[in-house]
């Protein structure tokens, strides 16, 4: 569907042609290097001590990315997590919660709030953010919180839930907090953008700061053609980290309207409508494909999109006018999606990360 994130899109990457995008592109490049001197100064500030990072009394891991956009962080929190506590730590998850609404759950003037004790869930999707929430209802013994100041939200479960070990979800830009080991995830089919800066691109910091990351999870290995050339762009902006490799393993569905856990083989010569409002949807609708479905059509919103209930019923209307006999969504997607009655069929995809190559190099014990 057509929305400002394919109009900057074109813009920016020079695919719109005329002077109007000429101009238009040459004001984000001039913000764009506005916004790495920004970066630049508040850095230097940091290393002077002027402004200072804090250390909370627990292990801390911080799971991030330098881009914008879908990367597989979600996944990869929800894997440590479940390491972590196997190996008897007692994890808690911060988030910010993007694009999250403030709800009766949340504490401290809706600076933060609790989206599960660790016991039970006491936000929804709309209140936690689609990320926290799936977080939270995939590890049922882990405190997830959110809001923006991580040492607010930090010492806040140290002192509540009593835990040893936080994980910052997207922690690789949270400056203020010092953390025992920085895990950047880079997406192996557009680990860069274009290569500006926003806004005029997709990188959040210059790519020499890439030199603070302990570690490199590379994802979606399997669908990328370059690599081993990125990997060695790696060594050389940072010749001390470690680097991974990943893919995201499809592993069940889940039928949205009765719940139920359902096997992938049912999507074998199905013709199917994918419907997805993520960072990378020709990832999720080739995964579709390399399981035998046969994509008749797709709708894609823009990321975090909170769905109407008007909005699935065109969505299922599409599906019929295309002889769509399924219509599949990401497990993201299916938490913002309204409950409605319907007989077509609706599915979400749950896929986990499972990590190729250098494991043992992931030290978060």
């Amino acid at each position: 569907m057509k929305n400002w994130h394919q109009v900057w899109a074109g813009i920016a990457e020079g695919k719109k042609r005329g002077l109007l995008a000429s101009l238009l592109r040459a004001a984000l490049t001039a913000l764009s290097a506005i916004y790495c001197l920004l970066i630049k100064s508040v850095l230097f500030l940091y290393r002077l001590r002027i402004l200072r990072r804090r250390k909370l009394p627990a292990r801390v891991i911080s799971v991030g990315n330098i881009t914008v956009g879908g990367t597989g962080k979600t996944p990869l929190v929800e894997m440590l997590a479940r390491e972590l506590g196997k190996r008897g730590c007692k994890v808690a998850i911060l988030s910010r919660g993007y694009k999250r609404v403030h709800s009766r759950w949340s504490i401290v003037h809706s600076k933060m709030g609790v989206v599960s004790d660790g016991t039970k869930i006491l936000m929804d999707a709309m209140e936690a953010g689609d990320e926290p929430y799936l977080l939270a209802k995939n590890l049922p013994q882990v405190a997830v919180l959110v809001g923006k100041d991580r040492r607010l939200t930090g010492n806040y479960a140290l002192n509540r839930f009593s835990v040893d070990t936080i994980i910052l979800d997207d922690g690789y830009q949270y400056w203020p907090l010092e953390r025992d080991l920085d895990i950047v995830v880079i997406d192996s089919l557009n680990p860069f953008g274009n290569g500006y800066l926003l806004p005029r691109g997709r990188l959040r910091e210059p790519l020499g700061n890439l030199k603070r990351a302990d570690v490199f999870l590379l994802t979606r290995v399997d669908q990328g053609n370059a690599v081993e050339g990125l990997m060695e762009r790696l060594r050389r902006l940072n010749p001390q980290a470690q680097t991974l490799k990943s893919v995201h393993q499809a592993d069940h569905l889940i039928d949205l309207r009765t719940g139920e856990k359902t096997e992938l083989t049912i999507l074998k010569g199905k013709r199917v409508l994918p419907l997805s409002s993520i960072g990378h949807p020709e990832s999720f609708e080739s995964t579709l494909t390399d399981l035998g479905a046969v994509i008749v059509d797709s709708v894609r919103f823009p990321d975090h999109h909170l769905y109407q209930t008007g909005e699935l019923k065109g969505v299922e209307e599409e599906a019929i006018r295309k002889g769509a006999e399924l219509i599949i969504t990401t497990e993201k997607d299916a938490v913002r999606l309204p409950l409605r009655k319907s007989d077509f069929p609706f599915l979400s995809l749950v896929v986990k990360l499972k990590i190729t190559q250098g494991r043992e190099h992931l030290r978060i014990y």
